[in-house]
């Protein structure tokens, strides 16, 4: 045994001489306390016998339970089961041994009483609790102790520690290792059951809302947040309260997110942000409960079915009992990584994974002419903007040829109904992406005029946490320690969550009969800058201190910001104004067979990698009946009347 800063030090060799004392003394107590007689241990009979199987068994189970392979400093509740159940284990052995012994010896100078190690379990058992536990407890009240003494205390700055669960106690118990640098004046917290009560020895002070009081009454000089499950808007509001007091907060990042890796590289600095913690709006769940109704029992193909959204596609459909699902991708790497996930989520619905070009138009009869697919979603694009730029043929390709490609299907083998994901830059585009989207919508518009209920198509924003997205980036910026670089000061974006873009293409698919084109209420755009600024207050970090942020221009292509409708689109909120149903705009009315014939030369000038073709005939099928003007920075196409 020694004694370090204080602290009683006990190693496992010092446990084991204290616990064969414990045994003889827990043998001589039950034999006392049985013939209620101090001396009984060494008149009775059987006693020397009972001793003798104590420190023959006891040592054997504690060794092979690995209590000397313990560090007891900080033992907790499995140090406490394992101490209960190598003592309980012990004496099941004991009292065995002694009742065969007694039934077969049958020698009077040999009888042990049976209640003898049911005693002597229960002695044991306390006081090998006890010795460990006791120690743990003094050394826990000297750190309380030296984290209050008056000098410490003097030195220390006063910390209040927001959330009393796991993470605040830990904060705590770091805070008693280094009494010198802060000490805990108390703990903030919403749940009714905490306030007013002691955790660790530290007083629940009142509930969050109560930060601005509590710090002027206590006079605080640090906070640490150590919340880091709790959403967004509370950690902004307890960051702004932080700011408006001018004092110093910390963010505490989650254990568990540490552990799974999903921490940026400074661990122990940063706290996970969830995506929704970025939207600035409540996210919006809709209801779902109709589309079970659509598609139990149906086969459904999902296009880009390895894809951020067409993936997430899958897990949510396979809840609504599909007969067969028809995962159709052009990226093996993506497929294969869907299917490991489905396979180690059990998947229970029978499913086809699918290696095609939906540009194929031969590939994909033979797979709708096999299966006869009811439900299609077309999810496969080509969408990052400065890329496609520079390869407008295969922008037209993708995203124009795959969605006749699949209308034409649809039309032959009578599908129940298709959904396109477009953009918010199909919206008078700038760029050749948003006008192969809107060329894509166009088409789908087309089709839903013969064939109403058929056809439908979500426009979405940008989607937060998808492939190549946004916020990947600025998280992976911010993980090597900046600078997040951003295109403009002035630049906007709609945002939505992957789970709501999945329950918008679902609610499509069920919304038959009200329209065509369904757009999610994203409420107001976000400020790319400002989302940039948010992620690095979320990960308990500071813009421009601790992560630089940096502008950098506008890429080719790019806006400042988007629309989520053309001038004349006419739009109507349905299901309690989560959905905004578009009404056709008059530009695309009464185009019929000149927009079909349009279709179809802009598709053969890809074919034929025509790209001054292919540039001039997708200008013309996106501005015709507008008053909308594009540049693309080298010239500009006046809007075709």
């Amino acid at each position: 045994m020694s004694v370090y800063n204080g602290r009683l030090a006990l190693r496992n060799r010092h446990y084991v001489v204290i616990d064969l004392v414990c045994f003889v003394f827990a043998a001589a107590a039950s034999f006392a306390i049985r013939f209620e007689r101090v001396d009984a241990f060494t008149v009775e009979q059987g006693a020397a016998l009972f001793l003798l199987l104590v420190v023959l068994i006891k040592p054997l189970v504690f060794f092979s339970w690995g209590m000397y392979q313990r560090y007891w400093f900080d033992a907790g509740a499995s140090e406490l089961i394992l101490s209960a159940s190598a003592s309980v284990l012990s004496g099941l052995l004991l009292t065995a041994l002694v009742f065969a012994g007694t039934m077969i010896l049958r020698e009077p100078e040999l009888s042990i009483p049976r209640s003898i190690p049911i005693i002597d379990t229960l002695v044991t058992l306390t006081l090998v609790v006890g010795n460990r536990f006791s120690v743990r407890a003094y050394n826990h009240m000297i750190l309380r102790r030296r984290s209050t003494r008056p000098s410490a205390a003097s030195r220390a700055k006063r910390a209040l520690i927001i959330g009393a669960g796991m993470s605040g106690t830990q904060v705590l118990n770091a805070l008693g290792h280094e009494p010198g640098r802060l000490t805990a004046v108390g703990f903030l917290d919403d749940d009714p059951a905490k306030e007013g009560t002691l955790v660790r020895g530290v007083r629940v002070l009142g509930k969050l809302s109560d930060i601005q009081r509590t710090v002027r009454e206590y006079e605080v000089k640090v906070v640490v947040i150590a919340m880091p499950s709790a959403p967004g808007a509370v950690i902004r509001r307890l960051m702004h309260d932080c700011q408006e007091m001018r004092i110093e907060y910390h963010i505490m990042p989650g254990v568990f997110n540490v552990l799974s890796g999903n921490s940026p590289a400074t661990i122990g600095e940063l706290r996970r942000v969830s995506l929704a913690d970025l939207l600035r709006r409540q996210p919006i769940c809709l209801d779902t409960s109709d589309i079970h109704a659509k598609l139990a029992g149906r086969c459904v193909l999902i296009t880009g079915a390895g894809g951020s959204i067409g993936s997430e596609l899958v897990r949510q459909i396979m809840g609504y009992g599909p007969a067969r699902l028809l995962l159709v991708g052009h990226g093996e790497n993506s497929l294969f990584a869907l299917e490991s996930q489905l396979k180690e989520e059990k998947c229970a619905v029978p499913y086809h994974l699918l290696l095609a070009d939906v540009r194929d138009a031969k590939r994909m009869e033979r797979i709708f002419e096999q299966w006869r697919p009811q439900f299609i979603f077309h999810a496969a694009a080509h969408k990052h903007v400065p890329m496609l730029e520079n390869n407008l043929v295969e922008a037209v390709s993708n995203n124009v040829i795959s969605t006749s490609v699949l209308i034409s299907l649809c039309e032959r083998y009578d599908a129940e109904r298709m959904v396109l994901i477009s953009t918010d830059k199909a919206v008078k585009p700038t760029n050749v992406m948003g006008m192969s989207k809107r060329a894509a919508e166009l088409l789908m518009l087309s089709a839903s005029a013969h064939k109403p209920g058929r056809y439908a198509v979500v426009r979405f924003g940008n989607v937060l946490g998808s492939r190549g997205s946004v916020v990947p980036t600025f998280e992976r910026q911010i993980a090597v320690g900046g600078p997040i670089t951003v295109t403009s000061e002035k630049m906007t974006r709609f945002f939505m969550s992957i789970p709501e873009a999945t329950q918008l293409v679902l609610k499509a698919a069920a919304l038959n009969g009200i329209g065509t084109l369904f757009v999610l209420n994203m409420g107001e755009p976000v400020p790319i800058i400002e989302m940039a600024k948010d992620l690095v207050r979320l990960s308990g970090l500071v813009p421009y201190e601790d992560v630089d942020i940096k502008v950098t221009g506008l890429r080719p292509g790019e806006k400042l910001y988007e629309e989520l409708f053309w001038d004349d689109e006419h739009h109507v909120p349905v299901e309690q104004g989560a959905i905004f149903v578009v009404k056709n705009g008059d530009h695309v009315n009464g185009r019929g067979a000149a927009l079909s014939a349009e279709i179809e030369a802009l598709i053969g000038a890809a074919r034929s990698y025509d790209e001054d073709g292919v540039r001039t005939r997708l200008e013309r099928i996106v501005f015709t009946g507008t008053t909308h003007e594009r540049s693309n920075g080298h010239h500009s196409v006046q809007t075709i009347g």
